[in-house]
């Protein structure tokens, strides 16, 4: 299946990002939520203050709520680790990126550990699971950065998928 996005030019926006399948329909939404104000006002200080940072999102596709949120400060000291509340479910994602320029992240969903691979040269993100690909996420255009994500398997919802491509877009 093919889904299109489109995604904020300015990176700390919380507007919300439409995913429309190829049909040209609107199929759900993500969007970047702050704790509070101060959180969000952070941003706009001249400072980065990137310890400060936090990454939330929510999303929601034919019925499923997903939340995202970044585990303690504590937890994170060490690699960035996110809480993924899909429904009911809970999981994990983990950072396990080494070098800035090939970040990868690990999803643990149902006994399976899903890895995500950005490859910023050729501008794509592939998901896999056990050297299987079961997903692909390319940038179409630069500018507004356009999505298309096509997928092979539905054991992966797309907003879990775009969820977690867009934290690796806001944390690399």
């Amino acid at each position: 299946m093919e889904f299109f996005a489109v995604l904020p030019t300015w990176k700390y926006s919380g507007k919300q990002i439409e995913i429309i399948n190829s049909d040209s329909v609107k199929v759900g939404f993500i969007q970047r939520k702050y704790k509070n104000f101060l959180n969000k006002l952070i941003h706009y200080s001249p400072v980065t203050l990137s310890f400060l940072e936090t990454i939330n999102i929510d999303g929601e596709h034919n019925g499923n709520h997903l939340k995202i949120r970044e585990q303690s400060f504590k937890s994170n000291l060490i690699k960035l680790k996110w809480d993924i509340f899909l429904n009911e479910s809970k999981f994990l994602l983990e950072d396990k990126t080494k070098i800035n320029t090939n970040p990868r992240m690990v999803y643990y969903k149902n006994n399976k550990k899903y890895v995500f691979k950005k490859d910023i040269f050729n501008r794509t993100c592939e998901i896999s699971f056990n050297e299987n690909i079961y997903a692909t996420i390319k940038i179409d255009k630069k500018i507004p950065p356009t999505l298309k994500t096509i997928t092979k398997t539905d054991d992966l919802t797309i907003i879990e998928l775009l969820g977690i491509y867009y934290i690796i877009n806001l944390a690399y």
